[in-house]
């Protein structure tokens, strides 16, 4: 796997700049003249004190939890770093997500940092293909778990209740077919499609158990269709490969089918590093709860008009931060305030009005902390000269 070079068609990255501002810009100023954004929000009561530098400590501890999660991912892929450069390039990728504009993406630099030290591309390029694969699997488990939490608010609002079906539906398919599709892979069919069989009866248990009509009549169709529909995953998965059908007669000389290839190639990386597999989906977790859970912390901490309890956080926060895979500069920066700010208000039936403030504490300390990666670019580019 090879990324491109970021010094690349400037023109174009230019322009991409501009426009990715401009919808921040936008997004930011709307959040402002709705008051979702006011100074007062941003600072911390001194009473909460302790329990704003409990937020801060999360979110320290779920940032060099990146570090670990890829150099387990590393080791499996065969392109192993010791912890302390795996440390090193997930601080320069948090500097470049962060604080960098331009085609030089967190992933990119990470990359090419990585690369030169260990010297194996293939590998270095499928452990963080995969890495963001985990990562984006998690974020879309936790926000169903959020809306489960949150069970009896999703009932009683209109709204919710027209999100929840099709929403869970999206979340619990995307996973379902990935998760199969991959043991397909790593195992065989037989074992994926017995596995996999096992929660068309879940969904049904929904349909004709004891609970109340919506979750009966609308929420456990929706599940057990789809749920029925990801059992293709794992007859479809191989065929992707080179060699398979449907890569040979139509994806191979496509873009999708070149990267789908990608994919898959990390993918067979860890058919005999399962393990590793295991451990950093369960380090993926706990950063993934840390990063909720700061988030949390500071809303309890700040000077808001009203603030959210867990479960509301818990709800809103990975969608929040699923919506910054939108492209756009400084790691979603005004998409994923707006999108935490749109989702907590549901939540919490409209009595938290100020989630962007929150989410923009979040940001602020988390752009501060990647500040340590600069001294490792800086150190790079000095060996680079020297060189």
């Amino acid at each position: 796997m090879n990324y491109p070079n970021p010094n690349t068609d400037q023109k174009s990255a230019l322009i991409s700049n501009i426009l990715r501002l401009g919808l921040a810009g936008g997004l930011i100023w709307w959040l402002i003249s709705t008051g979702s954004i006011k100074l007062e929000y941003l600072t911390v009561q001194m009473e909460r004190l302790p329990v704003f530098l409990a937020g801060i400590l999360s979110l320290i501890i779920g940032m060099t939890l990146s570090g670990f999660r890829y150099w387990e991912l590393l080791k499996g892929s065969k392109a192993p770093l010791s912890l302390g450069e795996s440390m090193k390039s997930c601080a320069i990728m948090f500097f470049f997500t962060q604080c960098v504009l331009g085609p030089a993406s967190g992933d990119v630099a990470r990359f090419f940092y990585s690369s030169r030290i260990n010297g194996n591309r293939s590998g270095t390029g499928a452990a963080i293909m995969i890495d963001r694969f985990i990562g984006t699997m998690g974020l879309f488990m936790l926000a169903g778990l959020g809306m489960m939490l949150n069970w009896e608010l999703v009932e009683s609002s209109e709204t919710l209740r027209m999100i929840a079906v099709p929403l869970l539906a999206l979340l619990s398919g995307l996973w379902l077919s990935f998760f199969l599709g991959l043991l397909s892979l790593i195992k065989n069919r037989k074992t994926s499609l017995v596995t996999g069989a096992i929660f068309p009866s879940l969904a049904a248990v929904l349909c004709f158990g004891h609970f109340s009509s919506f979750v009966g009549n609308e929420i456990g169709p929706a599940l057990f269709l789809v749920s029925c529909a990801a059992l293709l995953s794992p007859v479809l998965a191989p065929e992707l490969l080179h060699g398979g059908f449907i890569h040979d007669r139509i994806l191979g000389r496509s873009k999708l089918g070149e990267k789908t290839s990608e994919f898959i190639s990390a993918l067979l990386l860890y058919r005999k590093s399962s393990i590793s597999l295991f451990k950093t989906i369960a380090i993926t977790a706990a950063q993934h709860m840390l990063f909720i859970l700061a988030l949390f912390l500071f809303a309890l901490s700040q000077r808001l008009p009203a603030a959210p309890g867990f479960t509301e956080v818990f709800f809103a926060a990975p969608l929040s931060f699923l919506a910054g895979v939108i492209p756009a500069p400084a790691a979603g920066l005004g998409v994923n305030e707006a999108a935490f700010e749109t989702l907590l208000n549901l939540a919490s039936n409209g009595t938290v009005t100020a989630g962007a403030s929150i989410y923009l504490m979040h940001r602020i300390w988390t752009t501060l902390f990647s500040l340590t990666g600069l001294p490792f670019v800086l150190a790079k580019k000095s060996k680079s000269v020297a060189s």
